[in-house]
């Protein structure tokens, strides 16, 4: 083959960190022909699962360790992979690692004249800083599933498809009314369900008071075949999709419509997974729904229940449980850039819950502001 023809293999280096969303972000944007992985003992399991992402993307990776306060280590593991790879392009992603092991790196590969780059997830940038400097715009789009999974969560469920949500878009609509007009509807709803569980006896009989809004629900629940009419204000309840729906998912429906509508680059509902932490018990976990735009995760918890109802006979609200959770569950799987919400289709009426979630970082939407919500998410998404 000619010199003119001659392509170099590419080999892109990178610090893994407790951060991988930059690893994957290189990698998937110049897509090289290998990755090493310089990874420390303290990072082992970080490594394994961007290697087990690699693979899954067909892309050659392997791991190579480094000692993470060692900077003499650092150089010479550095030296060596620009050594044994003379005809390649090699280059470093500088965004992860330890102080220590950034120095090296960056040591190594500036003085050889080599392409460094870093991460800016916030502007949606990568900068290359050597050896001449320049923006490059992120193109490359990571997965909810392979962001997820860098952070040792495994998606094994979720609603892959969406139609039936849009088959009672009409019905999820006048749910969102009557919160609206008079959260009680949706409370005496939510009440008169039983709780839903392998336990659950069908069919059911659900009794209301009368009410225009009551009894068109009805009808349209019947019209949809979801429920059967009895009478003008009584239904019979078959199975647990409908009862699910009743009882609070229409309102993650009614989210996940108007998240939809604002074209986000993927997003996700109803997404049940794994974590692969060791041990005898496997944690489990569910995201209500999961938005990804320009490589940042956004996580919104739905609620219909009663906000503001006391627990254990305390002075706090049962939405001190909702934030904790969305906390915890958040800062595990969403990274740095993520960003978590609790949408509550009734209003919250306790002001310290909500200075709470400010403090958090915790975006709250509840009550009469789900009439603006398309406004308030774009904003979100977008901030």
């Amino acid at each position: 083959m000619s010199r003119k023809g001659f392509q170099m293999s590419h080999i892109h280096v990178c610090l893994v960190s407790d951060q991988p969303i930059p690893n994957l972000t290189t990698v998937f944007q110049f897509k090289p022909d290998r990755v090493i992985l310089l990874v420390t003992a303290e990072k082992l399991a970080e490594a394994k699962r961007l290697e087990e992402i690699f693979h899954n993307h067909k892309i050659l990776v392997e791991s190579q360790n480094i000692a993470a306060y060692d900077l003499n280590n650092v150089i010479l593991a550095c030296e060596g992979i620009i050594k044994q790879s003379v005809s390649c392009q090699v280059s470093l992603n500088i965004t992860g690692g330890t102080k220590i092991g950034t120095l090296g790196a960056f040591q190594v590969f500036y003085s050889t004249g080599k392409p460094i780059y870093y991460v800016n997830t916030k502007d949606n940038e990568i900068m290359q800083i050597s050896p001449e400097e320049k923006l490059v715009k992120i193109g490359a789009s990571i997965s909810i599933k392979d962001y997820l999974s860098a952070y040792g969560f495994k998606v094994t469920d979720n609603a892959k498809d969406d139609s039936y949500i849009y088959k009672r878009k009409a019905i999820t609509e006048h749910l969102k009314k009557m919160v609206i007009d008079d959260e009680r509807m949706i409370g005496d709803i939510n009440f008169k369900i039983p709780k839903i569980d392998e336990n659950t006896k069908y069919p059911f009989t659900l009794t209301f008071g009368s009410g225009s809004y009551i009894e068109k629900l009805l009808d349209m629940l019947h019209e949809a075949n979801m429920a059967q009419k009895i009478s003008p204000t009584s239904i019979c309840i078959s199975n647990e999709e409908t009862a699910k729906y009743l009882k609070g998912f229409w309102f993650e429906e009614y989210v996940y419509m108007i998240a939809k509508s604002l074209s986000p680059d993927e997003i996700m509902l109803n997404v049940e997974g794994d974590w692969d932490v060791k041990g005898a018990h496997t944690p489990q976990n569910e995201f209500d729904i999961l938005i990804s735009k320009k490589n940042r995760l956004f996580y919104i918890s739905c609620k219909t229940a009663n906000p503001n109802r006391i627990i254990d006979n305390t002075e706090e609200s049962i939405t001190k449980d909702y934030l904790y959770e969305l906390l915890a569950l958040g800062d595990r799987a969403l990274g740095l850039f993520g960003k978590k919400m609790l949408a509550s289709a009734r209003p919250i009426a306790n002001k310290y819950v909500k200075k709470r979630a400010d403090m958090m970082k915790i975006t709250i939407i509840d009550g009469k502001n789900i009439l603006t919500l398309k406004e308030n998410l774009n904003q979100w998404l977008n901030s």
